[in-house]
């Protein structure tokens, strides 16, 4: 049995681009043969629900880097949440320094008004101009989502404080100065704390035991006898890529994940994971 373990953004879809057809072509052909297509991903559950609905046949799915997890036919599972301590001292850390941060929970992501961050989200429409009309595309979804799509409230660690029935799943931010990113990193960086780039100009932070690679392994225990591949883009698929039998990179992704894989596939935008699917795990009859 083969088991697919592939990353969504920037390797399975682009944002602002439809998902190539070959694609969705290529999980319906695996599950046909009796083998498992399993997103893994750093959206959130609720993030995902739109691309599921797209899909004829369901898949498992692993979310928020592996702080959680939902199998076929079951209600999601929540696991390595951070602490409402280790959330405060991050969000001490992000305010001093002026960062547009949101929080990834078990219901839905919160921040604060994004008014309060109009001089922020220039920089990152400044920045992003580099990309062209990809990088116009990107802020104008970003924008949309977080405006129109996520709850906003005027302390986002109270109002956690006083629901303790939801779950921290992960903190992210965006900023665009490269040098701001190297210094967070360093000042967030803890035991209790792992931090890591993901999408364009994004940093996210998660219990240390919510990575793609953690939960590779502890799905894998299920099948033991099975071959693993791993197909992402981002320094948060690495883990992912060191764990499987099989590291796969779409030809867009960071040099620094190209290095681990033992295949380099076309780009995401083209049906790069589709394409390798169908030349190396579908049986010819």
């Amino acid at each position: 049995m083969n088991i697919v373990f592939c990353d969504i953004d920037g390797t399975f879809q682009d944002i602002g681009v439809d998902v190539p057809e070959i694609n969705y072509e290529a999980i319906y052909a695996l599950q046909k043969q009796g083998d498992h297509f399993v997103f893994i991903s750093g959206r959130g559950y609720g993030q995902l629900t739109e691309l599921m609905d797209t899909l004829e046949s369901d898949c498992d799915v692993i979310f928020s880097n592996g702080a959680g997890y939902k199998l076929i036919g079951e209600e999601p599972i929540y696991q390595h949440d951070l602490s409402i301590e280790e959330c405060q001292k991050t969000i001490d850390i992000l305010e001093e320094r002026a960062i547009f941060y949101h929080i990834h929970t078990s219901d839905g992501v919160i921040l604060k008004p994004v008014e309060n961050y109009e001089k922020q989200l220039l920089a990152l429409r400044e920045k992003m101009k580099t990309l062209g009309e990809t990088g116009k595309k990107i802020m104008d979804f970003k924008e949309h989502y977080f405006k129109e799509e996520c709850q906003q409230v005027e302390d986002p660690i109270n109002y956690l404080k006083t629901h303790p029935e939801i779950k921290i799943v992960k903190i992210e931010l965006m900023e665009a100065s490269d040098q701001e990113h190297e210094i967070l990193r360093e000042l967030l960086t803890s035991e209790s704390m792992y931090v890591f780039s993901s999408f364009i100009q994004c940093m996210e932070m998660v219990n240390p035991l919510s990575s793609k690679g953690e939960a590779i392994q502890e799905f894998m225990k299920k099948f033991p006898d099975a071959q693993s591949f791993g197909i992402g883009d981002g320094e948060n698929d690495i883990a992912m890529l060191e764990v499987v039998d099989v590291a796969v990179a779409v030809g867009n992704a960071k040099e620094i994940v190209k290095e681990k894989c033992d295949y380099i596939v076309s780009d995401c935008k083209d049906g790069g994971v589709g394409a390798f699917i169908f030349d190396q795990l579908i049986r010819k009859n």
